[in-house]
C-alpha cells in the first residue's frame, strides 16, 4: 500500500547514457503497452474491481509517462521533479461506504456468516480417508479420518511416548501445553476395542477445520494407542457419529450449537480415481449436486433420488439391509444376509468387513485366496470377469462391480489385486456389514443429525 505523500526522483545522465536509454525504450514500451491493454480489458470484464483496475492502470500510465520524461532527450537530465501520489480507497472500503450504490447491499452481503463448509479428504495407500484440522492457539495441524463410526474426537497426545507405544510414531502429536486455549479436564478415557485398548483423557481447546472453527471442543488426547496405528496416516479421529453422552458433545453438534452449520445434515462424497490422491470431501450443512448421478428422461436431465433409511443405533449410523446377493451368470447366485441384517456406513477406511461365513461365501465365488492379516487376493487378469455383487438396501439394488471391491497394488514389476471385504473378528463386528470406501466411492451418502435417516444415492 502506498500512503499520501510525494516521491522526488533524481535522474542524471551524460550523452553515453542515452544510448542505453534509446536500445530498452522499445522492449520498456512494449511491455507497458501490454500491461496497458491487459488493464483495460480487466476493467471492462470485472465490475467488482474496477476500481482497483483503475488504480493500476493510472499507476502503469504514470510510470510510462516517467519513462518517457527520462528518454526524452531534451530533457535536462541533471534536474530533479515530484510529483503527488494520494492513497484511495480500496474496493472494500468503497463496498463498505457506498455498497447500496453499487447494485446488492454489499454491507449486508459481508455480513453474512457462512452456514456450511466443506472438507477436503485425501486417500492414503487407497485404504484410508484423512483430513486437516488445527487445534488450539497458535495452531497445532493434525490429520484426522473423519469418521461416522465414532461419536467420539480424539487425537495423539504428546504425552503418547513413541517407545513404549508403537503405535504413536512416526505421528503428529498435540501438546496442550503450547495452546493458549487449552482447557484442563481431566477425565480418563478408555475402550476396549476386543483386539485392541485405547486410552487417554479429555481435554478441551478450539479446533478448526476448512472456513469453520469451534471454541472449547470437548476431545481425547489418547496416550496409548494399538501398535496397528504405526501404519495410519491420520493422527486420530474426528468422529461424525450421533450423540450418544449426555456429557459429550460430538463435533458436529458443536458446530450446530455454535450456528456455524444451519442445517443438521452433512453429506460425504468419496472420490473413485484411485490414481489421484485427493479422497472426497465432507460437506457440512449441505449436499453438493454436483456428486448425484443424473440420468436424460425424455430429454431432460434428472437427477437420481436418494433412497432414505432409518438409523437403528444411535451409537453408529446402522440401518437395516435387506440381503447382499453375489451375481452368477449361469444363475448360480449366492445370497448372504438373507433374512436381512445390520449394516454400517464408515468413512474411515476403504474395507467391507461382514461375518465370517458370509464374507468366506464370497470369496470362494470371486476365488480369492487368504494373503495376510485378514486380507484376501484375487487373480489381476480376471477383475473385469468378477461378478456384480448387489446390495438390496430399502428394496433397491446398489451393486459394485469387480473394479469397486478390488484393490490394485504395484511395487516395481509385482502387482497385487486385494479383495474389499475382509472377514469379521472382533465381537462388535461379527453381528453386523461395516460398509466402508469400497461402497461409499459407488454411492454419494447424506447423514441426519435430526431426523435421524441416512441417504444414498448413486454418485457421478
Amino acid at each position: 500500500m502506498i500512503s499520501s505523500g510525494y516521491l522526488y526522483l533524481a535522474t542524471k545522465a551524460d550523452d553515453s547514457d542515452l544510448g542505453w536509454f534509446r536500445a530498452i525504450h522499445f522492449a520498456i514500451f512494449a511491455v507497458l503497452t501490454g500491461a496497458i491493454v491487459q488493464n483495460l480489458l480487466q476493467i471492462l470484464n470485472s465490475y467488482l474491481f474496477k476500481i482497483k483496475m483503475l488504480r493500476n492502470f493510472v499507476t502503469i500510465v504514470v510510470l510510462f509517462l516517467l519513462h518517457e520524461y527520462i528518454c526524452d532527450e531534451n530533457v535536462d537530465k541533471k534536474k530533479t521533479f515530484s510529483f503527488e501520489i494520494r492513497r484511495y480507497k480500496t474496493p472494500t472500503e468503497h463496498y463498505l461506504n457506498y455498497g447500496e450504490q453499487l447494485g446488492p447491499d454489499f454491507k449486508q452481503i459481508l455480513k453474512m456468516a457462512r452456514d456450511n463448509d466443506s472438507i477436503a479428504l485425501y486417500r492414503f495407500l487407497d485404504d484410508e480417508f484423512y483430513g486437516q484440522i488445527v487445534i488450539g492457539h497458535p495452531g497445532q495441524t493434525l490429520y484426522v479420518n473423519f469418521d461416522t463410526t465414532w461419536s467420539y474426537s480424539w487425537v495423539m497426545s504428546s504425552k503418547c511416548s513413541s517407545i513404549k507405544t508403537i503405535g504413536c510414531y512416526f505421528h503428529r502429536k498435540y501438546d496442550h501445553t503450547k495452546s493458549s486455549e487449552y482447557k484442563k479436564d481431566g477425565r480418563p478415557f478408555a475402550m476396549d476395542l476386543g483386539t485392541y485398548n485405547l486410552t487417554g483423557f479429555y481435554s478441551y481447546d478450539n479446533i478448526s477445520i476448512a472456513h469453520s472453527n469451534v471454541t472449547g471442543q470437548s476431545f481425547i488426547e489418547m496416550v496409548d494407542v494399538p501398535y496397528e496405528f504405526i501404519i495410519n496416516k491420520a493422527d486420530g479421529v474426528m468422529g461424525l457419529g450421533l450423540q450418544t453422552d449426555a456429557n459429550y458433545t460430538p463435533f458436529f453438534y458443536t458446530l450446530l450449537h455454535q450456528k456455524k452449520i444451519k442445517e443438521p445434515i452433512f453429506s460425504i462424497y468419496l472420490n473413485r480415481d484411485r490414481q489421484s490422491n485427493r479422497g472426497g470431501n465432507v460437506m457440512l450443512g449441505f449436499v453438493d449436486p454436483k456428486h448425484i448421478h443424473k440420468t436424460k428422461i425424455n430429454g431432460k436431465i434428472v437427477a437420481d433420488n436418494f433412497t432414505y433409511l432409518s438409523v437403528e443405533n444411535y451409537a453408529y449410523w446402522q440401518f437395516q439391509m435387506d440381503r447382499v446377493v453375489v451375481n452368477d451368470p449361469k444363475g448360480e447366485n449366492v445370497v448372504v444376509c438373507q433374512n436381512g441384517c445390520k449394516a454400517i456406513a464408515d468413512t474411515s477406511s476403504n474395507t467391507i468387513v461382514g461375518p465370517q461365513e458370509d464374507i468366506f461365501q464370497i470369496h470362494d465365488k470371486i476365488k480369492a485366496e487368504e494373503f495376510f492379516m485378514h486380507r484376501y487376493t484375487v487373480n489381476c487378469d480376471t477383475i473385469n470377469k468378477l461378478p456384480k455383487i448387489d446390495f438390496i438396501l430399502g428394496g433397491k439394488n446398489f451393486t459394485l462391480v469387480g473394479e469397486d471391491y478390488t484393490v490394485k497394488m504395484s511395487y516395481h514389476s509385482i502387482t497385487l489385486c486385494l479383495s474389499a471385504f475382509v472377514p469379521a473378528y472382533t465381537i462388535q463386528e461379527q453381528d453386523r456389514w461395516i460398509l466402508g470406501g469400497a461402497f461409499l466411492a459407488k454411492f454419494y451418502t447424506v447423514y441426519n443429525v435430526q431426523e435421524k435417516t441416512i441417504g444414498f444415492v448413486l454418485s457421478h
